[in-house]
């Protein structure tokens, strides 16, 4: 027996349907799949900042899980990166494991892409994180060559390039306690060629913090 379906009927299916749909609970916009696609992109000014503070808890996990791949290495900095920038308060526990995890020996590209953007991830972070600021305050404090190296960046020269890494990241936090260990090193002592600089960079982070401090520098 065939079933005719007049327009009266035709009209409540139509209604029935755009009703659902008007209700249906929308698909995460911040998820596993868009943090993948926010960080596997080529990025030419900088990762979009305010896209990974879309990121939601999925995916801000899903950040995780390819930190931790070494798979993933190529991606590793714009994931370093996304996590600075998305303020979740998940982030710092996946950023420091991610420290806390330093290799040792020669390390390749993609790895010291990611080591060296760190600081500046837990500077953005530490506008929303306090346990950002503290550990960038503690990085600050060290005087020690890390135990790898990329290329000619190795030893002194490593440990200068990364303490400067760090007071851009105290800088970028804004937060006074930044700019006092920052001031320490306007006053440290010294006048050879590696002290002078330590001074010409740390007035840079005092200038760039002020203009944090203001709101000038605006995140993306």
């Amino acid at each position: 027996m065939r079933v005719r379906i007049g327009p009266r009927e035709r009209a409540v299916a139509v209604a029935l349907i755009l009703g659902w749909a008007l209700v249906a609970p929308p698909a995460s916009a911040g998820g596993a799949a868009e943090a993948e696609a926010l960080v596997r992109t080529v990025y030419y000014e900088g990762l979009p900042g305010d896209a990974a503070r879309a990121l939601d808890d999925g995916g801000i996990a899903r950040l995780g899980a390819m930190l931790a791949d070494p798979l993933e290495a190529p991606y590793h900095g714009n994931i370093v990166d996304a996590l600075g920038w998305s303020g979740h308060p998940q982030a710092f526990a996946i950023l420091e494991r991610y420290a806390a995890s330093s290799p040792a020996g020669e390390v390749d590209r993609d790895t010291f892409r990611a080591r060296s953007r760190l600081p500046q991830a837990m500077g953005r972070l530490a506008r929303t994180d306090a346990r950002a600021l503290a550990w960038l305050l503690a990085e600050a404090s060290r005087d020690r060559a890390p135990g790898w190296s990329f290329r000619q960046q190795r030893g002194a020269r490593l440990r200068t390039l990364l303490q400067e890494q760090v007071l851009t990241g105290l800088a970028l936090s804004g937060a006074p306690a930044a700019r006092a260990a920052i001031e320490a090193q306007l006053a440290a002592p010294g006048q050879d060629l590696a002290a002078q600089r330590r001074r010409s960079f740390a007035e840079y982070a005092r200038d760039l913090h002020a203009r944090v401090a203001r709101g000038e520098e605006t995140p993306r």
